[in-house]
């Protein structure tokens, strides 16, 4: 049986049971097998801990994966009735911003964890507010820690009396808000007996019956970006991956932002020719009358060709140890082309706390902000709106030392092409 996919990014403040939650439904779907249950038990043991803790079991998989991954967030999949899930976990201290970004931007949904002892926290909106402008819509919240307020249906009512409301603002209506315990298993597989006031479903009912996998992007117009140009027997091939839409063979496409056109005379994928191919897909391409093609182009229809831009508006989030102003010149990375941009205004500060307005056009931006900005690419570049492809409408600014900040596209202006 083929259960359809689902990658869920867990969210929230560092100190709300994150990693206990996680370590909770990765231990009650059978995630993990027995072998290393037992290890992580007998490390406790040897440390002097007999009591089982599921934020240890997510540290010591982590800790295993380091070495392979290239970005520290942590990816584990459980399968449910309904759904294989694949929690996304972004950690949650001073320097989540540039991980989460990367976490969040993989994600179908997004579960927030709030703890109802200590209640709603910074970070729990700022975690809230970047979900919301990556565009995630299906979020869930958990309101965990109801073991340390006893259980108490007031308390729970006091979180949502507070959450809704900064949740309204950044247009999630009438999410779903479970009551549980992560520690003592409670309302997260199965429903609790222990909040009999709560007549709603445990936490993994509501993830299935709310959450929906998203449909791939096969009905937008063709956008693929080349990774690569070889050449082998005299032959161009094209490796490139396709965003969204489909490509067919004999069709004419456009490599922008060179304006190049040519007929797709061969699809190859594994070695083996193909009539067509959608998104997801990696490919080769051979393509007749293709003068030049390298890195970074964007191949599309041309009924509908990828944005060259001369300009574009874009949220940014800074990361730790960055600083941005007026006319600096950035590298900025999106599909696969890398392109110096010019800073031409910071248009706005925004508060990621309060969610307001922090200032207008103020002189820089530091560490940790969020700003609105006007850039110009010093060469011509394709971008499109984060809203109509998001595959093409996010970004990274490259620093000195790695990734400085990211950011989305909001509007664009299109360039003259050929």
């Amino acid at each position: 049986m083929t259960f359809p996919k689902i990658n869920l990014v867990v969210i929230g403040h560092k100190d709300h049971g994150k990693s206990t939650l996680i370590g909770r439904l990765l231990y009650d779907s059978n995630a993990i097998s027995e072998q290393k249950l037992q290890e992580v038990e007998a490390e406790l043991k040897k440390a002097g801990d007999e009591g089982f803790r599921f934020a240890f079991l997510l540290d010591t998989l982590e800790e295993e994966r380091r070495g392979r991954l290239t970005i520290d967030i942590m990816q584990t999949p459980f399968r449910t009735e309904k759904h294989l899930y694949t929690i996304i976990d972004c950690p949650g201290h001073r320097e989540f911003m540039k991980k989460m970004f990367t976490g969040a931007s993989q994600a179908d949904a997004a579960l927030l964890v709030v703890s109802a002892k200590e209640g709603i926290q910074d970070q729990t909106k700022q975690h809230a507010f970047l979900v919301r402008t990556l565009g995630i819509q299906q979020l869930i919240i958990a309101v965990n820690k109801m073991d340390e307020a006893n259980y108490e249906e007031v308390r729970f009512k006091e979180i949502c009396n507070d959450l809704v409301p900064i949740l309204s603002s950044l247009g999630y209506r009438n999410p779903p808000i479970v009551p549980l315990s992560a520690l003592k298993g409670e309302n997260v597989f199965k429903k609790t007996r222990k909040m009999p006031w709560y007549r709603g479903s445990s936490l993994i009912e509501t993830l299935d019956r709310t959450v929906r996998p998203l449909a791939p992007p096969i009905d937008k117009p063709l956008r693929a970006c080349v990774q690569d140009v070889y050449e082998i027997d005299g032959k161009k091939i094209v490796v490139c991956k396709i965003l969204t839409g489909i490509l067919e063979e004999g069709e004419v496409v456009n490599f922008d932002p060179s304006g190049q056109a040519g007929l797709v005379m061969k699809i190859e994928m594994f070695g083996k020719e193909i009539e067509k191919a959608g998104s997801g897909d990696s490919v080769g391409l051979i393509v007749n009358e293709l003068r030049e093609a390298k890195r970074g182009q964007v191949i599309s229809h041309p009924q509908n060709r990828a944005k060259v831009v001369r300009s574009f508006v874009s949220d940014i989030v800074l990361f730790s140890g960055f600083q941005l102003r007026n006319n600096d010149v950035l590298v900025i990375r999106c599909g696969t082309a890398e392109n110096e941009c010019k800073v031409q205004g910071i248009l706005e500060r925004i508060d990621p706390i309060n969610l307001t307005l922090d200032a207008k056009s103020p002189e820089v931006l530091n560490s940790g902000d969020v700003g609105r900005i006007l850039f110009s690419p010093l060469k011509p570049m394709c971008v499109e709106k984060y809203s109509e492809f998001p595959e093409l409408g996010r970004f990274v600014v490259e620093g000195k030392s790695g990734t400085a900040a990211a950011g989305i596209v909001l509007e664009t202006e299109t360039a003259e092409v050929n």
